[in-house]
């Protein structure tokens, strides 16, 4: 469970759910029966140089530490059929504390070097 995830304010609880077959891609969902869902990614290993700064306000609002390792998602677009509609959110990560289960989408401070509609398939053209 994660708890506070404030990716809609009004939305509490959300549960991490992912198939062996399907990663990297995840799910996350609303803990609440036929509760909203997203795909989303960690981006560690999927994304090259993704190195995001979080906004000193957020860190404080999910007392993250140094010595913390936070959990990092992104959410996935999925546009159709062709692989090129595929995106990912990188400049408002889903950051979560992994100690308190606490989460919160937050705009990162060095979004100027990312997109909101990065192409997966840009991955497969380089």
């Amino acid at each position: 469970y994660l708890k506070g995830c404030s990716v809609f304010q009004s939305l509490k609880k959300w549960k991490l759910f992912f198939n062996k077959e399907e990663l990297p891609f995840m799910w996350l969902r609303e803990s609440e029966p036929d509760g909203m869902a997203f795909v989303v990614i960690e981006p560690g290993g999927v994304i090259p140089d993704y190195i995001i700064e979080i906004p000193d306000n957020d860190v404080e609002v999910l007392k993250i530490t140094a010595e913390d390792s936070p959990l990092i998602l992104n959410i996935v677009t999925i546009g159709g059929d062709d692989p090129g509609s595929i995106t990912v959110n990188l400049v408002g990560p889903i950051i979560i504390n992994r100690a308190t289960g606490s989460g919160k989408q937050v705009i990162i401070s060095n979004h100027e070097k990312y997109s909101a509609k990065f192409r997966l398939s840009d991955l497969l053209d380089s």
